[in-house]
């Protein structure tokens, strides 16, 4: 199937014109990861020995050789070959683009650096950022960073590794953590599409707020959109971007404010049970290391160093009254989108490339970083495609009505089927076992033909 997959979608293909000699050897190890996510590749050769994969099991030594060959312009030159594809089917798609954390224990990776790692703080990381086609759902473009680097940074190298790629017409979906009025001057200077989430500090976003809260928290009928199932109202400015060539250009930016009443409560509930934790904590005698606790507690003026932790902080009612008439909201800008629900519905979307990153720690081996500095790029380019393989899959479940969440259990009930091996006088002969009429109509259904029962 997985094979299939990667032939259907052009992958294979690609592979094979970066990498005519160890295509195979490659697509091998990232069906290894998408097959046997919580196995490394010290266990590679025993497992490739019972499957049918495109090589023959390779040793530890091989692996090694072959991860240390897979240079940056090959890396390059691939990823060229499938945003080409990618445009070329649609033109006009949205690619969400996004980062996470990786954390590891090596002390030898030059790009290990301490950041803000949000599932191990007192760790140091690494950061891989991903930009994904929303209808197939494949990883277009992918970069291994340094662990220190800030998200609001990234876009300018973006933009310039996009246009090394030959992408003519680029529309991003983009998280708050790239919000900067200097990012918003290059996506309109560059002609770039963008739907963004804006942070409420910026002072574009605070002036709609400012202007849209007080009606949209009378949660008038007419201002409510069932497709979404927000309130929600828009602002239009006229944004400029300055350059010694064309000097003052003004185009239209439209603000997005929504309120949402279940976001609300769950904001509110949420933040009541961290404050109460923080208390626990104070009063054990440990003061929490977050910047969530030094917004609502603040050191009391007679405190002194001898105090227990509980009695130097006080609770500010102020900064909650502030983060109470905040919940709910949220505020998106684009420069194309001039529809509030249309412009929410793109931004959603952006779930996939979220979505994607859990797929990469916890189903295709990418959780912790365990390899040599020479090993590194190439395998997490290995663990890039096995990452393609998967979200292609659960794109195919999502089109055939079923449900992507049951990808692993699909992977484990089609991965017990055996195919026998059978000599007869010195030729060798594989077969099926029987296929249960299930798995041949889930194949057919994902666009994948049932193979012959007898194989030569």
């Amino acid at each position: 199937m997985l094979k299939e997959l990667a032939i259907q979608s052009g992958l294979m293909r690609d592979l094979k014109a970066i990498f005519p000699h160890n295509w195979a050897e490659i697509l091998s190890l990232a069906m290894f990861f998408v097959i046997y996510p919580d196995q490394n590749l010290a266990n590679y050769d025993v497992t490739a020995a019972h499957c049918d994969f495109p090589s023959p099991p390779l040793s530890s030594q091989r692996i090694s050789e072959l991860l240390a060959s897979i240079t940056f312009k090959q890396r390059e030159q691939y990823m060229k070959l499938r945003l080409a594809c990618s445009t070329k089917a649609n033109s006009s798609n949205y690619l969400a683009f996004d980062t996470t954390s990786i954390s590891s224990f090596s002390q030898t990776l030059n790009k290990v650096a301490f950041g803000h790692n949000k599932e191990d703080p007192e760790m140091v990381m690494l950061k891989i950022a991903l930009l994904i086609d929303e209808i197939t759902g494949e990883p277009l473009y992918y970069k291994v960073l340094d662990g220190s680097i800030a998200d609001v940074t990234l876009l300018r190298n973006l933009f310039a590794e996009l246009s090394k790629l030959d992408a003519e017409q680029i529309n991003l979906v983009l998280d708050r953590g790239f919000c900067s009025e200097n990012n918003f001057q290059m996506m309109f200077r560059n002609n770039i599409g963008f739907a963004a989430g804006l942070k409420s500090d910026l002072k574009i976003a605070q002036q709609a707020l400012q202007e849209f809260v007080p009606q949209l928290t009378l949660a008038l009928p007419q201002q409510h959109y069932p497709e979404i199932d927000c309130y929600c109202a828009t602002k239009k400015i006229e944004w400029y971007s300055s350059s010694r060539t064309f000097g003052k250009e003004y185009s239209p930016f439209y603000i997005h404010v929504y309120y949402d009443l279940q976001r609300e409560t769950s904001e509110k509930t949420h933040m009541t049970a961290l404050v109460e934790s923080f208390r626990l904590r104070l009063e054990k005698g440990n003061v929490p290391n977050s910047l969530v606790f030094k917004e609502f507690f603040k050191l009391k003026p007679s405190a002194k160093k001898q105090d227990p932790a509980a009695e130097k902080y006080q609770f500010d009612v102020n900064s909650w009254v502030k983060f109470t008439k905040s919940c709910g909201f949220f505020v998106l800008g684009s420069n194309e989108i001039s529809s509030a629900p249309q412009a929410l519905n793109i931004y959603r979307q952006k779930d996939v490339v979220e979505k994607a990153f859990n797929n990469y720690k916890d189903k295709c081996g990418g959780r912790r970083m365990r390899c040599q500095e020479t090993s590194l790029d190439g395998k997490v380019f290995i663990i890039y495609l096995s990452l393609c393989l998967r979200l292609i899959l659960q794109r195919r479940l999502e089109q055939a009505k079923k449900n992507p969440l049951d990808t692993p259990r699909i992977i484990d009930e089609l991965n017990s089927i055996v195919l026998f091996r059978h000599d007869v006088e010195g030729k060798v002969r594989h077969y099926w076992q029987e296929w249960p009429k299930r798995y041949r109509e889930l194949l057919e259904e994902l666009g994948v033909e049932t193979p012959a029962p007898l194989v030569l």
